[in-house]
């Protein structure tokens, strides 16, 4: 499975948001928030945003559904994400720099369903 990491700074993900002389559009959010603006550090199901977080594809894998990242640990769905389809599953780092040495991983996780 593929494997990437984001954080809560906005940057990870692609939608920072630009003050100043230029304005990006909104982010939306999924889950119970769609349609509202993306809240920031909150997780598709309403749930903060914490080691062990992952975003994964609907179609595939449920909210609760759990696994284990070699070399991260066990973690459980909370999230999803624009670019999160099939089996590529985003976890979460509290610390900027710990996702990008993170990065992208191709690795065999167990999923607990």
């Amino acid at each position: 499975m593929e494997v990437t990491a984001y954080c809560a700074c906005q940057k990870c993900c692609g939608w920072e948001r630009k003050w100043g002389c230029c304005l990006m559009p909104a982010v939306y959010a999924y889950g119970p928030s769609k349609g509202k603006r993306k809240k920031v550090g909150i997780a598709s199901d309403g749930t903060k945003a914490r080691k062990g977080t992952i975003a994964a594809d609907a179609k595939l894998f449920r909210f609760g559904t759990e696994m284990y990242i070699p070399g991260y640990g066990w973690g459980v769905v909370h999230d999803r994400g624009g670019a999160i389809k099939g089996y590529h599953i985003d976890i979460f780092f509290s610390d900027h720099d710990d996702a990008m040495e993170w990065g992208r991983k191709r690795l065999d996780v167990v999923v607990i369903k």
